[in-house]
């Protein structure tokens, strides 16, 4: 009993220690995309530096007006500032619209900052 005690503790502490590790800017770049392909532009969102609720309400409202969809993604780099406080995340990926229904690839970098230790797309 007392070795399942020790490993069950073991296994939260780890998880513990997981879980406060700050994630990278392309793991955001990532996670943000993800979401927009489930079209979750509401937790799409929460990758980003808006904090407003009203532009919040704004951005999602165009994601769903021009039907958005994001039908792949790929990191292509990352550079991080030398203070560590923001980064570049350059990213391909191929979308649909209510612009164009046929699948445009495009490349762009993303801005990223620090917010509270946790990376954020800058809008």
């Amino acid at each position: 009993m007392k070795k399942l005690i020790v490993i069950l503790c073991a296994v939260v502490a780890v998880f513990g220690m997981t879980s406060c590790k700050s994630s990278s800017p392309s793991d955001t770049v990532n996670a943000y995309f993800k979401a927009l392909q489930a079209c979750d532009y509401e937790k799409a969102l929460t990758y980003t530096d808006i904090t407003n609720t009203e532009e919040v309400q704004k951005q999602i409202e165009k994601f769903k007006t021009y039907d958005v969809k994001v039908v792949d993604f790929e990191v292509l780099s990352e550079t991080i500032s030398e203070d560590g406080e923001s980064a570049e995340v350059e990213v391909k990926s191929t979308q649909t619209s209510s612009f164009n229904s046929n699948p445009e690839e495009g490349t762009k970098k993303m801005k990223l900052v620090k917010v509270d230790g946790n990376w954020k797309i800058h809008v």
